[in-house]
């Protein structure tokens, strides 16, 4: 499956992306996509939807890169369950192109594009690229689409992003304080 991620052919490129979203749902298909270079290779077709084609036949072409890009972030969302994975597709530079596809109108391809980002989002280096990147912004905007899909999956990135920010500021103001002993816990 992952060599056909090479075929000159969109449609094969998608059924191809399709297919390693849906056996990327069990553990040992995404190690085997990632030990091939799948996830290298998925990462490098999100940059198909920014390179535009001759403007007589951008229409059709941006059509077939919007469905190779749809495909492609539903195969990186199913990779990104292992934390391995995530930190492939950071090293590959998925974050600015994901942020980018963020930017797009396209409904059907936001909604696996939000759902990568928040399966990565528990790392602290996409927290960090997702500042820097300001791909905040972009969740906040899409929460007032009319898909309620790509309204909660927006609402679970933002929350990830947050959750998580919020969790570690706990953690740091408890380690502060002093450390309970038993007599705390013990009433006379």
């Amino acid at each position: 499956m992952v060599n056909i991620l090479d075929s000159p052919h969109k449609r094969l490129k998608c059924l191809a992306a399709e297919t390693i979203a849906n056996v990327a749902k069990f553990r040992r298909a995404r190690r085997a996509v990632r030990h091939h270079g799948g996830i290298t290779k998925l990462v490098a077709l999100l940059d198909c939807v920014q390179s535009s084609a001759e403007p007589a036949q951008s229409s059709l072409y941006n059509a077939r890169d919007v469905e190779v890009a749809r495909c492609v972030a539903l195969a990186l969302w199913s990779c990104s369950k292992s934390y391995a994975n995530k930190e492939t597709i950071h090293k590959a530079g998925g974050i600015p192109l994901l942020a980018h596809l963020l930017k797009t109108s396209h409904e059907n391809m936001l909604i696996p594009v939000v759902g990568t980002l928040q399966e990565c989002a528990s790392e602290e280096k996409y927290r960090a690229a997702i500042k820097a990147e300001r791909i905040i912004e972009n969740l906040v905007k899409n929460l007032n689409s009319e898909n309620e899909q790509l309204q909660e999956q927006c609402a679970m990135a933002i929350y990830q992003v947050c959750i998580t920010v919020l969790m570690i500021d706990a953690c740091v103001c408890e380690r502060e304080k002093p450390a309970p002993t038993y007599l705390d816990y013990v009433h006379f």
